[in-house]
């Protein structure tokens, strides 16, 4: 049998996309000695080749919850794929998957996570390649959203940041095919911003997967100008920082930037009070300027919710490309 994948939510159908959220639930509510037993026996190896906190960590600590033993890497470096040798990443996986039961790859290229699918012989689940997708983080803030608002069907999300990046271009997608009313579009400027630089705006557009995806959905978006619009009228709003590095670039070759983000893109609590929103207001992390911390004491800042339910969502990605627990099939 071909091995079960998680590496793009355009694989997923409502009925698919449902069920995880179905095992996401049933795991956080499962007693935590029958949850342990559900991956016992079984190696994950979680395979990071650009930085990771909460999805790595997540992944780690889900498998652990669910038995199974976890091996790797964080630090690229310190493997054969980036030293003077560079082994393929084909034959990486391909080494892996005889050491292992499944694998979590993150990678800066974009599609890397489809070529290790290709060629391994275990389960991949995509961590996040380059600006393509990352799956996981997508669906976890979708059943976030789900939960707190009953449905996000016929609801209005916002989406503060460039939609092309893989969050953005992965949650977008899943909200379109659980039929979102409408999207709210904050982009950012198209060159960085700096300190002392020109504040001119020059919007980004939305890349064209994600206008098809939304014209196939018959989901209409539109354009803010400001923050404070979006928290006049959104249900939920997904925030991301105004400025990032590449995310097709090695991670050895960046630095940290200077950028700082323009008012009209940042969230505070003040704002949030004055327009009387009642909006979750939503964030993948890391963050910086864009969301301020004082958002965190309002019942409608979610930072860390979102950290608390991405690790019944991992748990769930683990459990569906396995087909363990709540996907056990009845001998």
């Amino acid at each position: 049998m071909h091995p079960r994948h998680l590496i793009s939510v355009r694989d997923l159908d409502v009925a698919t996309i449902t069920s995880i959220f179905e095992a996401a639930t049933a795991l956080g509510a499962m007693a935590p000695e029958d949850r342990s037993r559900i991956l016992r026996g079984r190696l994950l190896t979680v395979l990071f080749f650009q930085p990771s906190t909460r999805t790595r960590i997540g992944f780690e600590s889900a498998g652990l919850k669910l038995g199974a033993t976890v091996s790797g890497f964080s630090d690229p470096s310190t493997t054969r794929s980036v030293d003077y040798i560079g082994e393929s990443l084909e034959d990486t996986i391909r080494v892996i998957a005889e050491l292992g039961d499944m694998i979590v790859l993150r990678h800066f290229v974009s599609g890397a996570a489809r070529h290790a699918a290709a060629v391994s012989s275990v389960p991949v689940i995509n961590g996040g390649d380059g600006t393509n997708e990352h799956p996981t983080q997508a669906l976890s803030d979708a059943w976030t959203m789900a939960n707190r608002l009953g449905s996000v069907e016929g609801a209005v999300v916002g989406i503060v940041g460039d939609p092309g990046t893989r969050v953005h271009r992965s949650l977008i997608q899943i909200l379109a095919l659980l039929g979102v009313a409408k999207i709210l579009l904050l982009v950012p400027p198209s060159a960085p911003l700096r300190i002392g630089g020109s504040m001119g705006i020059t919007h980004c557009t939305v890349p064209a997967d994600i206008v098809a995806t939304l014209k196939a959905a018959k989901v209409p978006y539109e354009f803010c100008s400001d923050v404070r619009d979006m928290l006049a009228e959104a249900d939920a709003i997904e925030m991301m920082p105004v400025s990032i590095p590449g995310l097709e670039s090695d991670p050895r070759s960046l630095s940290k930037g200077e950028n700082v983000t323009p008012e009209q893109y940042r969230v505070t609590a003040q704002k949030i009070r004055a327009t009387g929103s009642r909006a979750l207001i939503m964030h993948p992390g890391p963050r910086s300027d864009e969301m301020h911390p004082d958002v965190d004491d309002l019942p409608n800042g979610l930072f860390f919710d979102q950290v608390r339910d991405s690790l019944q969502m991992r748990m769930a990605a683990l459990t569906y490309v396995c087909g363990a627990g709540p996907y056990s099939r009845p001998s």
